[in-house]
């Protein structure tokens, strides 16, 4: 794990409105702190800079490690993972219509992204339950 200074994981957070850049999990109230993750690995040659960094929970940070591709479940192809800082997040994924806990991909990217960080795992789907009663679950500001 690289070192990130202060004045820079500040500007990630605050971009990042205090949640996962990829599941849009809140920081807010939790005990872990969630890292910073370089979108383009630094084993693959990503910089430090703020154009390749995201603010991630622990979990969406565990599951992604060096990836930046992964296989979309719906087709089977190697598709590249959502890219925080290059693609809209509501264009790649969605809340479902039939359980609000539950996040759906959009895209092949937005799939593979779900299914490579396990955003529904189970503890995540809990997760957003507890948050869903504190009326902290989508977007609300934290």
């Amino acid at each position: 794990m690289s070192k990130i200074p202060r004045s820079l994981r500040s500007k990630v957070v605050a971009r990042a409105r205090n949640r996962c850049e990829y599941c849009r999990f809140p920081a807010h109230g939790q005990a872990a702190v969630f890292p910073i993750d370089h979108v383009r690995p630094r084993s693959r040659g990503g910089k430090t800079v703020l154009s390749n960094l995201a603010f991630s929970c622990p979990r969406c940070n565990g599951h992604k490690l060096d990836r930046v591709r992964a296989t979309d479940p719906s087709t089977g192809k190697r598709v590249p993972l959502f890219n925080p800082r290059t693609q809209s997040w509501d264009d790649h994924f969605q809340w479902s219509s039939e359980d609000p806990l539950i996040l759906e991909g959009k895209t092949a990217t937005g799939r593979a992204t779900v299914a490579c960080l396990q955003m529904n795992h189970p503890e995540m789907v809990f997760a957003r339950s507890l948050l869903a009663i504190l009326d902290l679950l989508h977007d609300s500001p934290v």
